[in-house]
């Protein structure tokens, strides 16, 4: 009884998880956020917002993993590299979800800009390649997401996303939909110390909170203390994270970040950039 209550239950998370991944934030920063990470100016913008890695001045590199709801079938890890080009920034990101019977990964390159001194276009090409079981065959996808990001001052951020907005679907199955996901966030800054941001969002075959906010709170300029709050599912979130400067410009930062999902429980998460 108990391997079929189990069976069952991996059915139900490998679907939830596969109906988001296709379009799923990473970086631990924002996961202790609520994944509320339109905003956020770093190199999981690759994953958050294509639009927002435009305003980082240096290159970037990320490792990110996140053991879904504690089952080692369902671990989730992406790697992101930004660096500044032709006034702007290329970025290039893998992500990996899934265990031996059934595995979707994610390769994406893209490119933003800052048209203005406060407004960032991003758009980025994403292929995707889903491994499944024998009796399922596999399947190979390509689609594109672009982002907005508009700083009008130094406190107030806005963004806005689409991933798949044409709709495609996979070469083997034109039938078979990848999501489309559509994501407007706002982030205001209170005080050096204290961001507040706010997302909604909108998907199609797919799966994305009606809403979600979350609190970044700086204690010094190393550490930096998380909470978030998402709807529809209700998920809760709490992180932390700690930055250090290595002489010559360089920093190092890690993120840990744990999400409680009322359904599927548990998720920790952890993420470390270098900045260079």
């Amino acid at each position: 009884m108990k391997k079929i209550f189990f069976l069952i239950l991996l059915i139900v998370i490998s679907a939830y998880a596969f109906s988001q991944s296709n379009s799923y934030s990473a970086g631990a920063r924002a996961a202790g956020m609520a994944n509320s990470g339109l905003t956020n100016i770093d190199a999981w913008s690759i994953f958050n917002n294509p639009a927002a890695h435009s305003f980082l001045k240096q290159r970037e590199v990320g490792l990110y993993y996140e053991n879904k709801f504690l089952l080692k079938q369902t671990g989730y890890g992406s790697m992101a590299f930004t660096t500044p080009l032709f006034g702007g920034s290329l970025g290039v990101g893998f992500s990996h979800f899934g265990y031996s019977l059934f595995q979707n990964d994610k390769f994406t390159l893209g490119y933003s800009q800052q048209l203005f001194k406060s407004f960032s276009l991003g758009v980025q090409l994403n292929y995707f390649s889903v491994r499944q079981a024998e009796d399922y065959g596999n399947l190979n996808a390509m689609s594109f997401e672009i982002g907005i990001l508009s700083k009008p001052n130094d406190k107030l951020s806005i963004g806005a996303y689409a991933f798949n907005p044409v709709n495609l679907g996979y070469f083997e199955d034109s039938d078979l939909k990848m999501p489309i996901t559509l994501r407007l966030g706002i982030s205001y800054l209170f005080s050096k110390s204290l961001l507040l941001s706010l997302e909604t969002g909108k998907s199609i075959n797919g799966y994305t909170p009606v809403f979600k906010t979350g609190l970044e709170y700086l204690i010094n300029e190393q550490f930096a203390m998380r909470a978030g709050l998402a709807l529809k599912p209700i998920e809760y979130s709490f992180g932390m994270g700690y930055n250090t400067n290595l002489g010559s410009s360089s920093k190092i930062g890690f993120d840990l970040a744990f999400a409680y999902h009322q359904v599927l429980g548990s998720s920790p998460k952890i993420s470390i950039s270098y900045a260079f």
